[in-house]
């Protein structure tokens, strides 16, 4: 672990998800920065330091890089700041854990239910109920059913 003490990472995001990554970062040594645009965010209770920034903000973030001479960047996976980290690392030049491809396999729903697919582990059943801000029928379904939505498609679905 002496290889992680004096090494400074900057962290994507400082909600309760990232509080458990930050201390253990701080337990290995690690000096630990995030990067959050929310004043209270939790898990800036637990850095050695953080800016108030919207992780979003890929040059503010850049500057930040290079001005404390940082040694790599984290975001926690699944979360809307792991596409941050990548387009960050990709300007910097530096590499991240996760190629595109495989950040895209798991964020992107159809890809990663047709990846399970291909592997046969078993995926719930959904419907999709309206696309494009179309009124939703009402359906006769099995429950219990969970509705889920997609904003970036503006459809909704049902997980039954």
């Amino acid at each position: 672990m002496e290889k992680l003490e004096k090494k400074k990472v900057l962290f994507l995001g400082g909600s309760n998800q990232m509080v458990e990554t930050v201390k253990t970062a701080k337990e290995l040594g690690i000096y630990s920065i995030v990067a959050d645009s929310v004043s209270g965010a939790p898990a800036k209770k637990h850095a050695a330091a953080y800016h108030e920034i919207d992780p979003a903000d890929i040059n503010g973030l850049v500057n930040i890089y290079k001005m404390q001479n940082l040694d790599g960047i984290h975001a926690m996976l699944g979360d809307v700041t792991t596409w941050n980290a990548l387009a960050l690392c990709k300007r910097l030049d530096v590499p991240f854990f996760l190629p595109k491809s495989q950040l895209e396999d798991s964020a992107v729903h159809k890809k990663f239910k047709d990846f399970c697919k291909t592997f046969e582990v078993e995926i719930v059943n959904e419907r999709l109920l309206a696309e494009n801000g179309e009124k939703m029928d009402a359906l006769i379904m099995d429950f219990p059913v969970l509705i889920g939505q997609h904003i970036a498609k503006q459809e909704a679905y049902a997980v039954t």
